[in-house]
């Protein structure tokens, strides 16, 4: 009888990227499934771990960061977290485990030292986003211009970064524009794949309605005959445009009589620095302009169910979404596949996804004026964005369907890693 085959997921907040993947090895009895992942994390995230995975968790030990230089904090904490990772797996190493491959997400510092753990494992790392030190990047937004002192830290944090993706065996890369922001020596090793969307679950709800509690407004009920405009992100930050979007609310509550505003997104940090206030930056934004808004028409929901963000999706009327050049969202990916019409930022990420005026809209970052004009003129032309809409799911279709598209190509460079 064939012994199975181990694979091993790392990832700080799995399942995180392996969501799908995971699944799959999940549900194959020939692979036995492992995955770890800081404690807190995968607690928290129970319900969406598949079953049939053995599931370890690793301590993230605080950090005394008085005496440590500034720039020096976020490569010491990848190094400690990869300790802690390092004392867990070497236990299951002494019971058993020894995974033939593994997939990990290195930007927490976890992937530093699998190879001296598992010399005999295969390694492919999940490679989102390389913090470059050019000033154009960093300088993109002149709001929050962070000159040399931001340059410097990229420079020193792109250290374990850079060590990954010597050790790694193969990558992956999201996007073609996350790919090239790695460096070229290296680009040669990072597959070009997409996640995945599942379009057989995300796709255009047939509810008539959403129901979200625990609002800014209270409970809120949403119809079908409301006049809808959506913003969604995990958090409310400056990286994803929440700034630029609160500053072009009372203009677009203007023309927009009738429209109810719904703002998905939590107060939490994700990829942008906190307010130096100490305020969150729904607070921050709030106090500037709360007082040219009608509230009763600016409904803040907070995080909220997956199925109430799909339905949301499904009923706007126009989906509008920020990016500074980071990391494309999921949001605006799911978003589309339920064929809502999209009104994005012109930044690199997205200009791959939406291409101007055949699946979505475009527009400049900064560009109020120009963003008022486009939403007039697609919520006047239901016709227009009912088009926009199904072209949007289409193209999701074709590029990036879970099953037809990304899973096969996920697996077949797991195959030919394994094989080499």
């Amino acid at each position: 009888m064939n012994q199975k085959k181990q694979i091993l997921f790392i990832h700080q907040n799995f399942p995180g990227q392996y969501r799908y993947l995971a699944k799959y090895f999940a549900e194959h009895s020939q692979w036995d499934v492992f995955a770890i992942g800081e404690r807190s994390c995968v607690q928290r995230q129970f319900p969406l771990i598949p079953k049939n995975i053995t599931v370890f968790g690793y301590d993230q030990p605080d950090i005394d960061k008085s005496d440590m230089p500034n720039n020096a904090e976020y490569t010491v904490e990848q190094i400690v977290r990869a300790e802690a990772l390092t004392k867990v797996l070497l236990r299951q190493k002494n019971q058993g485990l020894k995974p033939d491959i593994i997939l990990a997400h290195p930007g927490w510092g976890e992937g530093l030292y699998l190879k001296e753990i598992f010399p005999q494992a295969k390694l492919i790392y999940f490679f989102e986003f390389f913090f470059k030190s050019d000033l154009e990047t960093i300088n993109f937004d002149p709001e929050f211009t962070r000159g040399l002192g931001k340059q410097i830290s990229s420079r020193i944090n792109s250290a374990t970064a850079l060590l990954s993706l010597h050790v790694a065996d193969a990558g992956v890369s999201p996007t073609r524009w996350q790919w090239s922001t790695y460096p070229e020596e290296y680009q040669g090793k990072i597959n070009v794949i997409h996640d995945g969307v599942d379009t057989s679950v995300v796709k255009p709800s047939q509810a008539k309605s959403v129901t979200f509690k625990n609002t800014s407004q209270g409970e809120v009920t949403l119809k079908t005959t409301d006049e809808i405009i959506s913003y969604s992100v995990r958090n409310l930050e400056p990286s994803r445009g929440f700034h630029q979007f609160m500053r072009a609310l009372p203009g677009l509550q203007s023309q927009r009589p009738n429209a109810i505003f719904v703002i998905v997104g939590g107060d939490d940090q994700s990829y942008s620095g906190k307010h130096s206030s100490g305020l969150t930056w729904r607070e921050v934004m709030l106090k500037e302009v709360g007082d040219s808004l009608d509230m009763s028409r600016t409904i803040f929901v907070g995080k909220i169910p997956y199925q109430h963000l799909l339905d949301l999706f499904s009923l706007t009327d126009l989906h509008l979404y920020w990016t500074t050049p980071f990391v494309l969202s999921w949001s605006l990916m799911e978003a589309m596949a339920c064929e809502a019409t999209i009104l994005a930022s012109s930044t690199e990420p997205v200009k791959e996804v939406i291409k101007d005026d055949d699946n979505g809209c475009l527009f400049d970052f900064f560009d109020e004026e120009s963003l008022l004009l486009k939403v007039e003129a697609l919520m006047n032309d239901p016709a227009r964005r009912k088009a926009l809409g199904k072209q949007a799911r289409q193209s999701i279709i074709e590029n990036y369907d879970l099953q037809k598209v990304c899973l096969p190509k996920h697996l077949a460079l797991i195959d030919e890693v394994l094989e080499s």
